[in-house]
């Protein structure tokens, strides 16, 4: 690892940073995905079935919030206060969230550590463009990318394990001390000199960002129990609404919370496009594979998870291989490109899948869909942060981590809809039982194969079809991507960081 161009920066701090960020990164990202296999048995404690999916649901609409918001904050205040705050939140939100005192506490305390978890990923890619130029930042971003597609894949296959061998107030306890060791690691290892700049919190813009984002995240929650339902149009009304005022507001303040003149650099737009196609089919498909191994070839939660493992080969490939390509080279344009295009491969060929799909014939369709998720992931973020000044390094870098997200969310909730509408439909037309009794089928695995053969059948083959068209339709929002990577504008790479080249601006002259 060669030596940073930051002053005060050693081979040694440098190494103590980044192990400490990527372990940031993991814990936060983990979060929306270890909760799920640990909700029943967490809601059977409480008593608490009815309100049990606000669990997962209070992490995501805080973290959506937090991200944008801290990203800005430490453009204006310096990222490593803002990220010993954040991380200080996170690492209390989890202690709190293994008390147990009632569901209602429990989600308010998982909506303050998903408020930490949101800023901990955004700073955390902000702070290694800090460091580390573009050019070289290709050789380091591929260990953040791994840790966040991984967090994202494993964190049902620990969530089970714990809930198997401990209780599940583990599942947020374990945060507490690695948190620990990350802020300790970043107080003596992590320093960046910071100029404060003369500038006033956007308030009006941050309440309004905030209340958007929290009614389009609740809405798209809410909508998978039906999208024509009053409350969910109504979120979805104040939402627009919000957006529209946040919109108006920014136009005309100084220190906008989102910069609009962002979306006019071509560079950062076609990355957050290429970041939501991306974000759609990784995050928002992620969980219906497993569930396709679990009720269709009836395996276990942990193997389901353990069977991901192809995903993440890909994954390791595009991350670490185009990183160092891209540091040798200087060039970036053409990696999302074959991304966007083996991922549709990918992603079309699982679509394939029937009730009598064999494991093996999914090991290379899951390979190349972690290799084209990852690569778009790897090159927008060198190069949406190449594109701009270091004043708006970390709003970019949060704006695209969010819109990524947002991209997930949206996937989440509509093939949620395509899922239970395929069940409802066709498990009725294959035995005698009602369109509303049809969910009634879908079980743990092992009690799926104790049903009658018909039975037993007819939800093999719904199941399979409904994430068969799942995977249609992220097939085609991978395909929209490739239009969007080719679209993407080349920059030559820089080679200073970019701290470095602000402490140099802004030195006085002699």
């Amino acid at each position: 690892m060669a030596e940073s161009s930051v002053p005060g920066f050693t081979r040694k701090h440098l190494f103590l940073v980044l192990s400490a960020l990527m372990l940031a990164v993991f814990l936060s990202t983990m979060e929306t995905s270890i909760i799920s296999t640990a909700l029943p048995t967490i809601a059977g404690d409480f008593n608490a079935f009815e309100s049990f999916a606000w669990v997962g649901t209070a992490y995501i609409v805080t973290s959506a919030i937090g991200t944008p918001l801290l990203g800005k904050l430490s453009d204006l205040y310096g990222r490593r206060l803002i990220f010993q705050t954040t991380m200080a939140t996170f690492v209390v939100g989890s202690l709190l969230c293994g008390i147990k005192i009632s569901m209602g506490w429990l989600i308010a305390f998982r909506a303050l550590q998903g408020f930490g978890g949101g800023g901990i990923q955004a700073l955390a890619f902000a702070i290694l463009g800090d460091i580390l130029p573009p050019r070289q930042r290709g050789k380091y971003i591929g260990y953040f990318t791994l840790s966040f597609v991984g967090a994202a894949l494993l964190g049902p296959l620990i969530g089970g394990f714990i809930i198997d061998h401990f209780s599940w107030q583990w599942i947020f306890w374990l945060n507490v001390p690695l948190g620990i060791i990350v802020t300790i690691m970043c107080h003596f290892a992590l320093r960046l000199p910071f100029r404060r700049r003369q500038a006033r919190l956007d308030v009006r813009g941050a309440v309004l960002l905030s209340v958007s984002i929290a009614c389009l995240m609740i809405g798209l929650e809410e909508g998978r129990k039906g999208w024509t339902h009053t409350d969910v149009l109504i979120l979805f009304a104040v939402a627009v609404v919000g957006l529209v005022a946040f919109i108006l507001v920014e136009q005309r303040v100084d220190e906008p919370m989102i910069p609009l003149r962002l979306f006019g650099n071509k560079v950062v737009l076609y990355c957050i496009l290429l970041g939501m196609c991306a974000g759609v089919a990784t995050y928002g498909a992620g969980q219906f594979l497993p569930l396709y191994f679990q009720d269709s070839l009836f395996w276990s939660p942990t193997a389901s998870g353990l069977a991901m493992a192809p995903q993440m080969a890909g994954v390791s490939l595009a991350t670490f291989g185009i990183g160092r390509l891209i540091a040798r080279t200087g060039k970036y344009k053409a990696y999302p490109i074959a991304g966007t295009m083996v991922g549709t491969v990918g992603l079309l060929s699982v679509a394939q899948i029937d009730g009598s799909t064999t494991y093996v014939w999914l090991l290379l369709p899951m390979m190349a869909m972690g290799f084209g998720a990852a690569s778009v992931f790897t090159t927008t973020s060198i190069a949406s942060q190449n594109a701009v000044e270091f004043t708006d390094l970390g709003v970019v870098t949060s704006t695209v981590m969010f819109f990524r997200s947002l991209g997930g969310s949206f996937g989440l909730a509509a093939f949620g809809t395509i899922l239970n509408s395929t069940i409802r439909s066709e498990i009725p037309k294959r035995v005698n039982v009602a369109a509303a009794e049809a969910a009634s089928l879908i079980r743990a695995p092992g009690q799926i194969k104790l049903l009658d053969p018909v039975s037993r059948q007819a939800v093999v083959d719904s199941v399979a079809l409904g994430v068969s068209r799942i995977y249609w339709v992220c097939g085609g929002v991978m395909a929209v991507g490739i239009l969007f990577a080719l679209l993407l504008p080349e920059l030559p790479l820089r080679l200073r960081a970019g701290l470095s080249e602000a402490m140099e601006q802004s030195a006085p002259a002699h």
